[in-house]
């Protein structure tokens, strides 16, 4: 019996010692890899620290600023004491989120070795739900500038990834109104002299409130019933402080969105938001859209003489809102959805000829910015809020054009001369552009997944984002974006209600005149 156990023994040592060995080696180089991680996710928490350093010291000479700029500007220190807490909120809000994606960052590289690629790649989708329902409800709970930013970044499918397109997507601009008295003073102040000498009526409720300003119902001396929108007072200290704390938080979350120019994002984001603040060039807007419109379509008129950059005086306009007046029209049968289609082809010509025909287009195409007002003649669309336009010159008209013409006839070797022409840059190899033409020549062409009426439009959006965010696309020039705004918007009312409306007829004579354009 010894003799056999010998027999083994020796028997597992011969066999077996080589192997042995070899494992001892292996989970030497095992250690040794597993110290080197380590050592790997160290170095990144010690860069992790030595960013948020800088980040803080990036929050105090902002903070100076702003407080500067806050006692340059603000009428009482109350103004004050208002803007700085939201400035830290923003920022404490921002830095956190900057916080937790470098922290994914270390478990995206080293620690996928111990994690798995798909394990990461879902804790990042986590990340990104998270955070967008944070960013969220920071906005809600702030209002103001905070709000409006977020109502603008919404509409950057081509930069947000998806969870933050849907939660930003949700922001509504409904706040509690501001004291009558509050406005009424700002009235005062605005136009530089008592309400009672301008106006003969202000309304003390408000016809609608918003972060920014609210409107409210009035009749001048002679009798018309006017709409008078009034800057919210104090907000430009806020949007100011709100600008600021974007600044700050630009360098921390470039982690969010990498190889993204943030800070070109954060200046075009700070234009629209000050541009939504001068009433006076909104006035400007409202009479440039008056001058040559659809008879279809109401534009209210600016009273110029009751106007100042913070009160903006206009005819006051009664309607339904679009998307309610849209579904009643169901209950009236045939009748009802012969108005409807009619009311939707106004929508489409006056679209059409904003873009490809005049070059001077509204970038809003927000439901509660349109009103239907019966009338002897039939139902008339009536557009509100010009403080979202956008200017299109007739070199790019031209090449938009050529561009959707391209599309159609799936011209795909064209459709990249375009998309180069009009500012659209790749990323990766040099190849990667035409690869993006041809993917988008498939998804509008006949039978597409994003031809008109091939789904509903919450399938389109979808698609759409996926074909942008899978897409080797890493500049999008902005008319793309307002253009693709307002596109989303006509488009998904057209698949939602299928009128019978000849889009053609009404949209390719503006296209070909576009195109044939060379002047």
């Amino acid at each position: 019996m010894q003799g056999r156990a010998r027999r083994t023994s020796d028997y597992l040592r011969d066999r077996l010692g080589p192997d042995l060995a070899n494992l001892g080696a292996r989970l030497g180089v095992r250690v040794g890899d597993s110290a080197a991680l380590l050592g790997r996710l160290l170095g990144q928490v010690g860069d992790l620290v030595d960013d948020l350093a800088a980040d803080s010291a990036a929050v105090v000479r902002e903070a100076e600023r702003l407080r500067d700029l806050v006692a340059a500007q603000s009428a009482t220190v109350r103004d004050a004491a208002r803007a700085a807490p939201r400035f830290g909120r923003i920022v404490s809000e921002g830095l956190l989120l900057g916080a937790a994606y470098r922290l994914h960052g270390v478990t995206r590289g080293p620690g996928a070795d111990l994690l798995g690629a798909r394990a990461v790649d879902a804790a990042r989708e986590r990340l990104h739900r998270e955070g967008a329902r944070r960013l969220h409800d920071l906005c809600v709970d702030l209002r103001g500038g905070v709000l409006k930013l977020g109502q603008i970044a919404s509409a950057r499918i081509d930069l947000l990834p998806a969870a933050y397109v849907h939660e930003l997507g949700r922001l509504q601009d409904r706040v509690p109104p501001v004291p009558a008295s509050l406005i009424e003073a700002s009235i005062e102040e605005s136009l530089g002299s008592p309400i009672r000498e301008r106006f003969a009526e202000v309304c003390s409720e408000p016809l609608a409130a918003a972060s920014l300003a609210q409107v409210h119902a009035g009749r001048l001396s002679d009798g018309t019933r006017v709409a008078i929108k009034v800057l919210v007072p104090g907000i430009e200290e806020v949007v100011e402080a709100d600008l600021a704390a974007l600044r700050v938080l630009v360098p921390a979350l470039r982690e969010v969105w990498p190889g993204l120019a943030l800070e070109s994002v954060s200046r075009e984001l700070a234009r629209s938001l000050r541009a939504e603040l001068d009433l006076d060039a909104e006035a400007v807007n409202a009479e440039r859209f008056a001058a040559d419109i659809d008879p279809g379509v109401v534009v209210p008129r600016p009273h110029r003489a009751f106007s100042s950059k913070r009160v903006l005086t206009l005819d006051r306009v009664d309607g339904a809102r679009l998307p309610d007046w849209l579904e009643a029209c169901d209950e009236r049968g045939e009748a009802g959805i012969a108005e409807r289609g009619r009311l939707l082809e106004i929508l489409v010509r006056t679209t059409s000829a904003q873009i490809l025909r005049r070059g001077f287009f509204h970038g809003d195409p927000h439901p509660g910015n349109f009103l239907v007002v019966e009338g002897d003649g039939g139902a008339r669309l009536a557009i509100l809020d010009f403080g979202c336009v956008h200017e299109l010159p007739r070199a790019r008209r031209r090449a938009w054009a050529r561009l959707v013409l391209a599309g159609v006839a799936r011209d795909v070797p064209r459709v990249l001369a375009l998309l180069e022409e009009l500012g659209f840059e790749s990323r990766g190899a040099p190849d990667a552009l035409g690869r993006f033409a041809d993917r988008l020549v498939e998804a509008v062409g006949p039978g597409g997944a994003l031809a008109p009426g091939s789904t509903d439009a919450a399938a389109r959006l979808r698609i759409a984002l996926e074909l942008l965010h899978d897409s080797p696309i890493a500049t999008i020039p902005p008319d793309a974006v307002l253009l693709g705004r307002v596109m989303a918007s006509l488009g998904g009312l057209l698949v939602r209600y299928r009128p019978h409306v000849d889009l053609l007829g009404l949209v390719v004579p503006d296209l070909l005149r576009a195109a044939a354009d060379e002047a």
